[in-house]
This record gives structure tokens, sequence and C-alpha cells, in this order.
């Protein structure tokens, strides 16, 4: 009786099935098979939706959906996709992967894919296929008209407007007409306020470096160094040049000693920063330099 239960929980109405028809190796296998296209239909749809969408915000390698030998992707009651979002063995795609703002671009259009998708296909007794119905709510103690509108995803007057209520007082037991959503909920994203800026720099490696050295100069861990250089060992050579992306935030800080003849805008110009940043960073107060004066000279 337990497996029974346990089987059809796990495969919804073709469990109840199943399981009145467990000897029948037949039905089983036929039922099975039935349940597991379904399954797979769905998911073709909802991975077409996640490619159109993917496709406005990365560069996609595949334009439709393909099939894969996975476990995970083999459940015959549940819609299943993987979805890539690109390759770290890709340079270019691995910089944008560990970018909170391309991070939030692909949540968005992930979000977005799989709400058309019950847009297109609402289960039944949900908000989205009740979109376009009108409905029937019985009071319950505790609620008040604007948690019961805020449940529904309508408006406090349009749900007044529909019962005819002429304040917002309401009681418990009370049969209210809930009018047609225009719209589901919207699906909330997470919104990453400072998104990581990254920049990739070229270290030329001196005496006494080394790959543990650099990385707490560059607040980098060894690992992404010798992954971004393609190194096998941590041997490094004299005048050897190496990427290192870092966070802007985190990018050492530079200096240059000011030569004859040098002046601010040539110095900005060489750094590609701002005469106004190098000012700022050096609290200077005119632009008047000195030959051997240090300066600071600022990330951004």
């Amino acid at each position: 009786m337990e497996n029974h239960e346990q089987q059809s929980e796990l495969l919804g109405g073709a469990g109840e099935v199943l399981s009145k028809t467990n000897n029948d190796r037949n039905v089983s296998q036929t039922l099975l098979d039935l349940q597991f296209s379904h399954s797979q239909k769905e998911g073709y749809k909802v991975a077409t939706n996640i490619l159109r969408e993917m496709g406005k915000v990365a560069h996609l390698h595949k334009t439709e959906p393909v099939n894969a030998s996975l476990a995970v992707l083999k459940s015959p009651d549940i819609p299943s996709v993987l979805v890539e979002t690109g390759f770290i063995s890709n340079p270019s795609e691995e910089k944008l992967l560990i970018q909170r703002s391309h991070q939030d671009k692909l949540a968005r259009a992930l979000a977005t894919a799989i709400v058309q998708y019950f847009e297109d296909n609402p289960p039944e007794a949900t908000l989205f296929a009740n979109r376009g119905k009108a409905q029937k709510h019985k009071v319950q103690r505790g609620e008040s008209i604007s948690l019961i509108a805020n449940q529904y995803g309508v408006s406090v007057d349009a749900l007044k407007k529909a019962n005819n209520l002429k304040s917002s007082t309401i009681s418990v037991g009370q049969l209210l007409t809930i009018p047609a959503s225009s719209a589901p909920n919207p699906v909330p994203v997470p919104v990453m306020a400072n998104p990581v800026e990254t920049e990739t720099i070229t270290h030329v490696v001196k005496t006494g470096d080394f790959l543990g050295k650099l990385a707490t100069t560059y607040k980098v861990s060894v690992a992404s160094i010798k992954k971004e250089n393609n190194l096998k060992s941590d041997t490094l050579v004299l005048g050897q040049k190496l990427k290192i992306t870092v966070s802007l935030k985190d990018k050492p800080l530079r200096k240059h000693k000011v030569q004859r003849g040098e002046f601010l805008s040539k110095i900005a110009d060489q750094y590609n920063v701002s005469v106004d940043s190098i000012r700022q960073a050096n609290q200077l107060r005119s632009d008047q330099l000195l030959v051997g004066q240090q300066l600071i000279i600022p990330n951004k």
C-alpha cells in the first residue's frame, strides 16, 4: 500500500492507474511512455522559450533545444531542462559569467521564459489558469480586503466594485467575487545594485615574483591566474607576461614618477584616466608638477 502511494505521488494521475495495474507490464510501460513523451514535449516548449530570451542577452551556441541522455532529464512526471549559460573553457564567456550584471541578465531572461511558458500553458487551479475568470473567495478570520486583493493579484478598488462594497469592511464567512486579473503576479528576480566591474591587466614578472604573491597583490586566486594563462606549473620566468582579471575596486593603485617635460593631461592620456581624477587622487590644488614628484594614478 505504501509503495502504491509513493508511486502515485511520483507520477501524478498515471501513478494512480499504475498502482491498480501493477501486474500488467504492458499497460504500465505504455503509461510511462505516454507520460515521458508528454514531459519531453513540455520540456521542449520551455527550452524554446529559454533559448529565445537567452539569445537577447548572450551568444547562443545552439539555436534549437538539444536532447541529452542525462538521468536528470528523464523524469516522466516533470518537464526538465538543463540550461548552459556559457563555457568556462571560453575565456571571454568565463569573464562574463563572473560579472554580477551579466548574471542578472541571464536570471531575468530565464524568469521571463518560464513565466511565458506558464502563461501559454497554465496549470489547473493556479493564478495563470484563473486569469480572465471570476472566482469566489470565502473570507477567513484575520483577512482584510487588501490582503485578499493582493492574494489574487487585483486592486482593492476592483474587488470593491465587483462586490458593490461601499467600504473596505468585510465579515468572516462573507463570499466575495474575485474579478479576473489581467496578468499573474510578476516573478521577482534579484537585482544586483552594484555589478562587479572587472578589467584584465598585464603583469610583467619581476625578480621576487611568485604566484602566491601576485594572487595576494591582485586579490585573486592562484588557480585563476594559472587558468587564465594556461600555466601547467607554478614556475614563472623573468619578463613573462601574465594576464590577470581583477575587480576594479581591488585593482592595485599605480604610481607615476614625474619626468622632465611631463604635464597632467599627458600623464592622464598615458593611463587612460581623466585629469580631474588625478587631481582628486593626489589632492592637487593646481596643475603644476615637479620633476621627481610621485603621483597616484586612480584605476578609473
